[in-house]
C-alpha cells in the first residue's frame, strides 16, 4: 500500500488556482454556516454572521476574477496576496474543526512570485544599509 502523493504547498500567490480558492471558500462557508445556524435568525450576532458570509463570498469572488488576469499589474498582484490572506486569516480560527489539515496548502502567502520576494528582500537590504545618524539634522540639538 502506497501513500498518496503529498499535496503541493503554496509558496507564492502566482501558484494559486481557482480550486484552491474554491476549497477554502467551501470550508469557510461550511464553518460559518454551522455557526450561523447556531446563532439563529435574529439579533445582532445573526446580522454579523450574514455580513461575514457576504464578505467571504465577495472576497473569494474578487480573488477568482484576479486569478483570471493573464499578466496582473502590480496592484492586482498585491490584491491577490491580500485577498488570499483575508480568506486564510478568516479560516484560521476554524483549523481545529472537522479534522481540517490547515498545513495542506493554505499557508500564509507574502509575495506574488519569486521576483516580488527578491525585490522586497532588496528593499530591506537597502534600508538596512542606510545610516540615519549620518545626516546633519541628527546633529542638531547637540552641545558643542
Amino acid at each position: 500500500m502506497t501513500n498518496p502523493p503529498p499535496e503541493r504547498t503554496l509558496i507564492y500567490a502566482a501558484d494559486l488556482t481557482a480550486e484552491n480558492v474554491r476549497a477554502l471558500e467551501a470550508f469557510l462557508n461550511a464553518q460559518l454556516g454551522r455557526v450561523s445556524a447556531g446563532v439563529g435568525e435574529t439579533g445582532e450576532t445573526s446580522f454579523a454572521m450574514r455580513s461575514l458570509l457576504i464578505l467571504v463570498s465577495d472576497s473569494a469572488g474578487f480573488l477568482y476574477q484576479l486569478l483570471t488576469v493573464e499578466r496582473p499589474e502590480p496592484w492586482q498582484r498585491a490584491a491577490i496576496v491580500r485577498e488570499w490572506q483575508r480568506l486564510r486569516s478568516t479560516a484560521l480560527d476554524f483549523n481545529h474543526c472537522d479534522g481540517y489539515d490547515y498545513d495542506r496548502w493554505w499557508k500564509q502567502i507574502r509575495h506574488y512570485d519569486a521576483a516580488d520576494e527578491a525585490a522586497e528582500q532588496e528593499r530591506i537590504r537597502h534600508f538596512a544599509t542606510l545610516n540615519p545618524w549620518a545626516d546633519d539634522e541628527a546633529d542638531q540639538g547637540k552641545e558643542d
